[in-house]
């Protein structure tokens, strides 16, 4: 992914020999409680936001997200016998998405923080950070990440490999094995989509990257190649990073996923929610 510049293990200063928090190159990849593959988390750098208060910053670069937890979370001696991991006591911070509010527009809370170059950014919401245990080979950290939005109750959101394999968590903890509760369906063009089915409905994700054109203003678009990903909920409705809130329906001939600006059409294949059959058309 991209370059790290201060590891989980360099960040008080400490040799090579000492015995700190996480991978050697400071990266863990994260998943969901199903196991499947959410994206790598890294360590930047210290910041200090305008409070005053002294913060680790994270990165999920592909997920567009910066983390800022307490540093007591993250600079974590590795002993079994610590009681940060024994007691598995919580640590709290804020994230925030870093592309454009005309792509993801997400509420913006009453607190600010800035990154590593002291660039402002209104947070979108509050974490939890609790580091579980250790992995048997005695360097991987297990860790969990609880989100929620400004005054929104958090939930559980991310879990370090460590934690999925030590919890006994159903998910295969790899990107490149499809765990057995997925399907496919297709869409009418012919795109294959991968069906995750969780606690809030299903996400559908392209197999294939796809250009995906967002609106930018009234007459202005941008193209971007990504793996296309919507989810489809209970009560009917859709969402999409890019393209929003929308809704989706079914009918004995298929189900449709709409949105402002597009739409996707499954013919002939069941929707992938138990909606209780609010949804028919």
């Amino acid at each position: 992914m991209n370059s790290i510049s201060r590891t989980l293990a360099t960040g008080l200063c400490l040799t090579a020999l000492s015995s700190f928090a996480a991978y050697a190159d400071g990266v863990d990849p994260m998943f969901d409680a199903n196991g499947s593959y959410i994206d790598e988390i890294e360590i930047i750098d210290d910041v200090t936001l305008p409070s005053g208060g002294t913060y680790a910053m994270l990165l999920m670069e592909d997920q567009h997200l910066k983390f800022f937890v307490d540093p007591d979370a993250i600079y974590v001696m590795m002993d079994e016998n610590n009681p940060i991991i024994v007691q598995k006591t919580p640590f709290y911070g804020f994230w925030v998405s870093t592309q454009s509010v005309d792509i993801a527009d997400w509420p913006a809370c009453a607190y600010e923080v800035q990154d590593e170059h002291g660039t402002p950014f209104q947070a979108h919401g509050t974490l939890t950070w609790t580091n579980t245990g250790i992995a048997e080979n005695g360097y991987e950290l297990a860790f969990t990440i609880d989100l929620g939005t400004c005054g929104d109750a958090q939930q559980p959101w991310a879990f370090s490999r460590a934690a999925i394999e030590m919890s006994g968590l159903s998910g295969v903890p790899h990107d490149d094995i499809e765990p057995e509760w997925t399907h496919t369906v297709v869409e009418a063009d012919g795109e294959e989509y991968v069906v995750e089915l969780g606690e809030y409905g299903a996400t559908l994700t392209s197999v294939n990257l796809r250009e995906i054109v967002v609106a930018i203003d009234d007459t202005t678009n941008e193209v971007v190649t990504e793996h296309e990903v919507f989810g489809m909920h209970p009560d009917c409705t859709a969402s999409s990073w890019y393209y929003g809130i929308g809704t989706w329906s079914w009918a004995n001939g298929g189900f449709i996923v709409g949105f402002d600006d597009v739409g996707f059409s499954f013919p002939r294949q069941d929707a992938p929610v138990d909606d209780e059959s609010r949804c028919r058309m």
